[in-house]
Protein backbone atom coordinates (compact mmCIF):
# COMPACT_ATOMS: atom_id res chain seq x y z
CA UNK A 1 0.00 0.00 0.00
CA UNK A 2 1.68 3.48 -1.08
CA UNK A 3 2.50 6.00 1.75
CA UNK A 4 -0.13 8.32 1.19
CA UNK A 5 -2.96 5.74 1.02
CA UNK A 6 -1.65 3.83 4.31
CA UNK A 7 -1.93 7.34 5.98
CA UNK A 8 -5.01 8.10 4.61
CA UNK A 9 -6.52 4.90 5.85
CA UNK A 10 -5.49 5.70 9.41
CA UNK A 11 -6.51 9.33 9.57
CA UNK A 12 -9.90 7.74 8.56
CA UNK A 13 -9.60 5.22 11.36
CA UNK A 14 -8.86 7.88 13.93
CA UNK A 15 -11.67 10.41 13.01
CA UNK A 16 -13.96 7.15 13.36
CA UNK A 17 -12.24 6.80 16.73
CA UNK A 18 -12.85 10.07 17.53
CA UNK A 19 -16.05 10.32 16.39
CA UNK A 20 -17.29 6.79 18.37
CA UNK A 21 -15.52 8.79 21.57
CA UNK A 22 -17.12 11.96 21.60
CA UNK A 23 -20.64 10.03 20.83
CA UNK A 24 -20.08 7.82 23.74
CA UNK A 25 -18.81 11.14 26.13
CA UNK A 26 -22.33 12.44 25.31
CA UNK A 27 -24.38 9.59 25.97
CA UNK A 28 -22.74 8.46 29.23
CA UNK A 29 -26.19 9.95 31.01
CA UNK A 30 -23.98 9.47 34.97
CA UNK A 31 -20.98 11.87 33.74
CA UNK A 32 -22.01 15.48 35.25
CA UNK A 33 -21.07 17.55 31.79
CA UNK A 34 -20.10 20.75 33.55
CA UNK A 35 -17.42 18.72 35.10
CA UNK A 36 -16.10 17.12 32.30
CA UNK A 37 -13.57 19.08 29.52
CA UNK A 38 -15.11 18.77 26.31
CA UNK A 39 -12.81 17.33 23.83
CA UNK A 40 -12.72 18.72 19.86
CA UNK A 41 -11.49 16.83 17.40
CA UNK A 42 -11.46 19.00 14.18
CA UNK A 43 -9.49 19.45 10.69
CA UNK A 44 -6.84 22.52 12.53
CA UNK A 45 -5.55 19.62 14.70
CA UNK A 46 -2.71 17.55 13.48
CA UNK A 47 -3.81 13.84 13.31
CA UNK A 48 -4.45 11.88 16.60
CA UNK A 49 -4.93 14.62 18.43
CA UNK A 50 -7.86 16.17 20.43
CA UNK A 51 -8.37 19.77 22.18
CA UNK A 52 -9.77 20.36 25.68
CA UNK A 53 -10.96 23.62 25.70
CA UNK A 54 -12.33 24.72 22.28
CA UNK A 55 -14.18 27.64 23.48
CA UNK A 56 -11.26 29.47 24.50
CA UNK A 57 -8.91 31.46 22.11
CA UNK A 58 -5.50 29.63 21.64
CA UNK A 59 -2.36 30.66 24.34
CA UNK A 60 0.10 30.58 21.51
CA UNK A 61 0.28 32.29 17.84
CA UNK A 62 1.13 28.83 16.64
CA UNK A 63 -1.19 26.53 18.75
CA UNK A 64 -1.62 22.54 17.59
CA UNK A 65 2.35 22.34 17.52
CA UNK A 66 3.07 18.47 17.91
CA UNK A 67 6.28 17.65 20.52
CA UNK A 68 9.87 16.99 18.92
CA UNK A 69 12.61 15.23 20.37
CA UNK A 70 14.15 17.18 23.06
CA UNK A 71 11.19 18.51 24.44
CA UNK A 72 9.59 18.33 28.09
CA UNK A 73 6.92 16.22 27.41
CA UNK A 74 7.85 14.56 24.23
CA UNK A 75 7.53 10.72 24.65
CA UNK A 76 9.06 8.50 21.78
CA UNK A 77 6.64 5.65 23.03
CA UNK A 78 3.32 7.51 22.90
CA UNK A 79 4.30 9.08 19.79
CA UNK A 80 5.16 5.88 18.27
CA UNK A 81 1.34 4.93 19.51
CA UNK A 82 -0.18 7.65 18.17
CA UNK A 83 0.42 5.82 14.54
CA UNK A 84 -1.60 2.61 15.30
CA UNK A 85 -5.61 3.42 16.02
CA UNK A 86 -5.48 0.39 17.84
CA UNK A 87 -3.59 1.89 20.98
CA UNK A 88 -5.92 4.76 20.99
CA UNK A 89 -3.03 6.96 22.11
CA UNK A 90 -3.76 10.53 20.94
CA UNK A 91 -2.40 13.81 21.78
CA UNK A 92 -3.96 16.13 24.11
CA UNK A 93 -3.93 19.98 23.88
CA UNK A 94 -5.26 22.83 25.88
CA UNK A 95 -6.03 25.86 24.24
CA UNK A 96 -3.48 24.90 21.24
CA UNK A 97 -0.76 23.88 23.42
CA UNK A 98 0.43 20.60 23.96
CA UNK A 99 0.04 19.34 27.85
CA UNK A 100 0.55 15.48 26.59
CA UNK A 101 -0.69 12.20 25.98
CA UNK A 102 -4.15 10.48 25.96
CA UNK A 103 -5.56 7.00 26.05
CA UNK A 104 -9.17 7.25 24.81
CA UNK A 105 -11.26 4.86 25.42
CA UNK A 106 -15.50 4.68 25.09
CA UNK A 107 -17.96 4.33 28.04
CA UNK A 108 -19.13 5.38 31.53
CA UNK A 109 -16.22 6.32 33.87
CA UNK A 110 -15.34 3.74 36.44
CA UNK A 111 -16.68 4.14 40.14
CA UNK A 112 -14.12 5.42 42.80
CA UNK A 113 -11.98 3.13 44.32
CA UNK A 114 -13.73 0.65 46.61
CA UNK A 115 -11.91 1.28 50.21
CA UNK A 116 -10.32 -1.71 51.61
CA UNK A 117 -11.74 -2.88 55.27
CA UNK A 118 -11.09 -5.03 57.94
CA UNK A 119 -14.82 -5.47 58.83
CA UNK A 120 -16.57 -8.35 61.21
CA UNK A 121 -19.45 -10.10 59.43
CA UNK A 122 -22.45 -12.08 60.78
CA UNK A 123 -23.52 -15.16 59.18
CA UNK A 124 -27.19 -14.63 58.20
CA UNK A 125 -28.75 -17.44 55.75
CA UNK A 126 -32.04 -15.68 56.00
CA UNK A 127 -30.57 -12.12 54.29
CA UNK A 128 -30.55 -12.44 50.49
CA UNK A 129 -27.36 -13.28 48.33
CA UNK A 130 -26.51 -9.92 47.38
CA UNK A 131 -26.03 -8.75 51.32
CA UNK A 132 -24.63 -9.42 54.21
CA UNK A 133 -24.68 -8.26 57.48
CA UNK A 134 -21.93 -6.53 60.03
CA UNK A 135 -21.21 -7.76 63.48
CA UNK A 136 -23.06 -5.66 65.82
CA UNK A 137 -19.56 -4.84 66.96
CA UNK A 138 -18.74 -2.47 64.00
CA UNK A 139 -18.82 0.79 63.72
CA UNK A 140 -19.00 1.45 60.01
CA UNK A 141 -18.70 4.79 58.80
CA UNK A 142 -20.88 5.59 55.59
CA UNK A 143 -18.84 7.29 54.00
CA UNK A 144 -16.78 3.95 52.97
CA UNK A 145 -19.68 2.47 51.31
CA UNK A 146 -21.13 3.01 47.83
CA UNK A 147 -24.65 4.82 47.97
CA UNK A 148 -26.00 2.78 44.99
CA UNK A 149 -24.81 -0.15 43.43
CA UNK A 150 -21.63 0.02 41.42
CA UNK A 151 -22.39 -0.06 38.05
CA UNK A 152 -18.86 -0.77 37.23
CA UNK A 153 -16.21 -3.25 39.28
CA UNK A 154 -13.84 -0.43 40.36
CA UNK A 155 -10.47 -1.13 39.22
CA UNK A 156 -9.06 -2.41 42.54
CA UNK A 157 -11.35 -4.85 43.06
CA UNK A 158 -10.50 -8.14 42.17
CA UNK A 159 -12.29 -10.19 39.83
CA UNK A 160 -13.58 -12.65 42.51
CA UNK A 161 -15.36 -10.14 44.18
CA UNK A 162 -19.20 -9.67 44.28
CA UNK A 163 -21.31 -6.35 44.85
CA UNK A 164 -23.36 -6.34 48.12
CA UNK A 165 -25.15 -4.54 50.29
CA UNK A 166 -24.22 -4.42 53.73
CA UNK A 167 -26.70 -4.39 56.61
CA UNK A 168 -25.80 -3.18 60.18
CA UNK A 169 -27.98 -3.81 63.29
CA UNK A 170 -31.12 -4.18 60.41
CA UNK A 171 -30.49 -1.01 58.73
CA UNK A 172 -28.77 -0.42 54.72
CA UNK A 173 -25.54 0.97 55.46
CA UNK A 174 -24.48 0.71 51.85
CA UNK A 175 -22.63 -1.85 48.76
CA UNK A 176 -19.23 -2.55 48.73
CA UNK A 177 -17.20 -5.57 47.59
CA UNK A 178 -16.55 -9.18 49.26
CA UNK A 179 -14.93 -12.51 48.07
CA UNK A 180 -18.13 -14.52 46.36
CA UNK A 181 -16.59 -17.73 48.16
CA UNK A 182 -16.92 -15.65 51.28
CA UNK A 183 -20.60 -14.07 50.88
CA UNK A 184 -21.81 -17.83 50.27
CA UNK A 185 -20.11 -18.53 53.48
CA UNK A 186 -22.14 -16.09 55.40
CA UNK A 187 -25.28 -17.94 53.94
CA UNK A 188 -24.95 -21.21 55.22
CA UNK A 189 -26.95 -22.04 57.79
CA UNK A 190 -25.81 -22.78 60.87
CA UNK A 191 -24.74 -26.46 62.20
CA UNK A 192 -26.44 -27.34 65.29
Amino acid sequence: MPPAVAELVLVRSMERLLSLVTAALVAAPCVPMLAQPSVVSDDRLPRASIELKRNDPPATSTPWQLPKPGDPLYDAKKEEETKHPETHTVHVFERGVFKGYASLTSGPPRDRDAKKMDSQFTPNPKLPPDAVELSASEQPDKSDYFDTRPKLRPANVPDDFIAIRVFHRGKFIGWSWLPKEGVAQLHKPKKT
